[in-house]
């Protein structure tokens, strides 16, 4: 059975995605600050949750250890993490701090194991 041509039209789904937000934004835009003020009247809790979720989701993503992309990077921010000051870290220094990374996570893959 021969497939179709794959199309460069927006799926159902996109196009269902857009509409909605077109339309809650044209709703926002008209009644957003009533029912903001009506929703932390008639229910604080949810209110709050939104609140927080919605700050949550506007925070810029940490610069830890996930964006590292060497054993030096991961050395440097863990010492930056017990606050060593940016730009007096040594080679040394950060050497002896993925040593000791290395020794805590051998050590917490022994408990993990039961040893």
């Amino acid at each position: 059975m021969a497939r179709k041509p794959k199309t460069a039209e927006p799926s159902l789904r996109d196009k269902l995605s857009a509409h909605f937000l077109e339309a809650f934004e044209a709703d926002f835009a008209a009644h957003g600050a009533d029912v903001i003020e009506a929703l932390r009247n008639k229910s604080p809790d949810k209110y709050a949750d939104i609140a927080a979720r919605l700050i949550a989701a506007t925070e810029p993503p940490s610069d830890g250890f996930e964006s590292a992309q060497t054993m030096q990077e991961i050395g440097l921010r863990l010492l930056k993490s017990v606050g060593c000051p940016e730009g007096v870290a040594t080679d040394d220094m950060i050497a002896r701090a993925v040593e000791l990374n290395d020794q805590f996570v051998a050590d917490l893959t022994q408990v993990a194991q039961g040893h």
